[in-house]
């Protein structure tokens, strides 16, 4: 006979029927207290409601805060990624500039043709970069006008050096630009407006005052970038642009640096500006190269500042529900104090007693934790569908807000439970 198929020492059977008995009383009053808490709560219908309430509030506004910011974090990244990933952009201004700086990068000089042209002949990283330059007008068709208008100048590597597409048509070419010709590439906002259901190359538009220029290709829709629209956009030759608008305006170098050479890249790009700008070693640089990781980490400083508040009004919201739960639960101990001392005189353990407020406060906690959530969720849906941010409810956000009010009621309700669990069984029969 095998070892497994002895028959266990009767010294150990004692021990294993005592747990077991343990464990079904145990069992037995986590039951009957769940039953007593929710007959308590239906006696005190409107008291449990205004609880439940309270505390589901302050989880929906939580979950209503952290949704928001997920969403806004969410839209700002995929507006990020429209950028280029390994795009740099050389220009006076340096992105994030604040009040006490800001006359410092107005005095600087403008990034010039000049600039251009010494990174296109010095620069040996780069894959590719395409001058810009952009101006706010009004674009005409067929006595239909559209008002702020990006019109842009550039040259053929525009598309490489911005990840723009081109729908229908073609785009710009190196000889439109050296010959300074009318032809334009139009957003897909300007193809909806003007030429909806018809085609528009080889359809010329009045753009600003007084020029004119035929279009050749239209881009593909680009959608939204940190709240301005992109494709209510005509793109012009450099040239062309400069004759039209003028050479006051000054440039952005949109640099693409080969993948994980990005830090090489802009080494080399300060180099050859410094070098280009005759800027002696002890002076600083007067243009910027700005990086969206840059960008990014401005911003994650402040969500981070966003999701701090979130997080103490969510600790505050937490308190002053735990202090509701707390105040409801000692009332109720009040109440009751003549029933508790009946039951102790007639043999309930305290452990029961316990246990019955215990429940009581985890079963309105978790119930107010349910509806906040099933709220919190229903204005994350709210978000989604009213605004541009993609907003969506983190699952871990709901789990974290049921299990967070069962820990809220369990927390705040074991003084309560204590209470009514320590009470003199004769001095609870006295009380009247």
């Amino acid at each position: 006979m095998s070892e497994s198929a002895l028959p266990l020492p009767l010294a150990t059977r004692p021990r294993q029927m005592g747990f077991r008995r343990k464990a079904a009383r145990v069992f037995g009053e986590l039951r009957e207290a769940v039953a007593q808490a929710a007959y308590a709560l239906r006696a005190h219908r409107l008291r449990a409601t205004l609880t439940i309430s309270g505390i589901g509030l302050g989880i929906a506004m939580l979950i209503g805060i952290l949704t928001v910011l997920s969403g806004f974090q969410v839209s700002f990244l995929r507006q990020l990624n429209t950028l280029g990933p390994n795009t740099l952009f050389v220009h006076k201004w340096k992105w994030g500039v604040n009040g006490n700086d800001w006359w410092k990068y107005k005095n600087r000089p403008h990034v010039t043709q000049l600039d251009w042209r010494a990174l296109e002949a010095n620069a040996n990283l780069p894959e590719a970069i395409a001058p810009i330059v952009s101006n706010d007008a009004s674009v005409t068709y067929g006595g239909k006008e559209l008002k702020h208008v990006d019109v842009r100048g550039s040259t053929s590597k525009y598309l490489e050096a911005t990840g723009w597409q081109i729908r229908r048509g073609r785009f710009l070419t190196d000889l439109d630009h050296e010959l300074g010709t009318d032809a334009c590439v139009i957003g897909a906002d300007l193809e909806e407006a003007f030429f909806k259901g018809q085609e528009p190359l080889g359809q010329r538009l009045k753009v600003g005052p007084s020029t004119r220029c035929t279009i050749v290709g239209t881009f593909v829709r680009k959608g939204n970038a940190f709240g301005q629209p992109q494709d209510l956009r005509v793109l012009i030759p450099l040239s062309a642009f400069t004759r039209s608008f003028g050479l006051k305006r000054g440039l952005v170098l949109s640099v693409v640096a080969p993948a994980g050479k990005v830090t090489q890249t802009e080494d080399e790009v300060i180099s050859v500006m410094r070098n280009a700008r005759r800027l002696r070693p002890d002076q600083e640089d007067n243009f910027s190269v700005n990086r969206q990781d840059k960008l990014l980490q401005g911003f994650n400083q402040m969500t981070l500042a966003l999701n701090v508040v979130g997080v103490l009004i969510g600790i505050i919201t937490a308190i002053v529900g735990g202090i509701g739960i707390m105040n409801i639960l000692l009332v109720s101990v009040k109440e009751r104090t003549r029933e508790i001392g009946v039951r102790r005189a007639l043999g309930a353990r305290r452990t029961t007693i316990l246990l019955q407020f215990l429940c009581e406060a985890v079963m309105v906690s978790a119930m107010g934790g349910f509806v906040g959530v099933a709220l919190g969720a229903g204005a994350g849906k709210l978000v989604d569908v009213l605004t541009p941010f993609p907003a969506s409810v983190d699952p871990k956000v709901v789990i974290g807000g049921c299990l967070g009010s069962i820990l809220l009621g369990a927390i705040f309700g074991i003084w309560p439970a204590l209470s009514a669990a320590f009470l003199h069984p004769i001095e609870a029969l006295r009380y009247e």
